[in-house]
């Protein structure tokens, strides 16, 4: 590689120059091309790095995503489990409230057809059949009302 220049670039103490044009071009064109790969590898290496850190944030997303569902899940099942228990526990009221609605309707429809028979009995027959179909309609409606309730 220029030996001549290289001990003329001794020889004057480096008034001549060590490495010719040619040469220091080449080894910037070599740098050129390290830097060039060196570059490439870099970005290949973030992008890698990137996919795995949006691999990672979408598991966490999931992740997160499948708690929140679980929790809901777990917050239903304990809001059923409270209500089940409060039916089971007011079940026995409902049922004896059902059976004093029984027979206090049972007793209102007796009264009402008493009633109801000793007005048929003093009406003419052909004011009987409209008022027996008027007290049988407030017999039914009271019936219905009170299994209503």
């Amino acid at each position: 590689m220029g030996l001549i220049r290289k001990t003329l670039s001794v020889g004057t103490l480096g008034a001549v120059s060590f490495r010719s044009k040619k040469e220091l071009l080449k080894r910037a064109e070599r740098s050129i091309q390290e830097a060039d790969l060196a570059l490439d590898d870099e970005h290949r290496a973030r992008e890698a790095a990137e996919a795995r850190v949006a691999a990672a944030e979408k598991r966490a997303r999931q992740a997160k995503a499948e708690a929140e569902h679980t929790a809901e899940q777990l917050a239903k099942a304990k809001r059923r489990s409270r209500r089940e228990h409060k039916m089971r526990s007011t079940s026995g009221e409902a049922v004896e409230r059902g059976r004093k609605a029984g027979r206090r309707a049972r007793k209102a429809t007796a009264q009402a057809a008493g009633k109801a028979a000793a007005k048929a009995s003093d009406a003419t027959k052909d004011v009987v059949v409209p008022a027996v179909e008027k007290v049988a309609s407030k017999v039914s409606e009271s019936i219905e009302e009170l299994s209503k309730r």
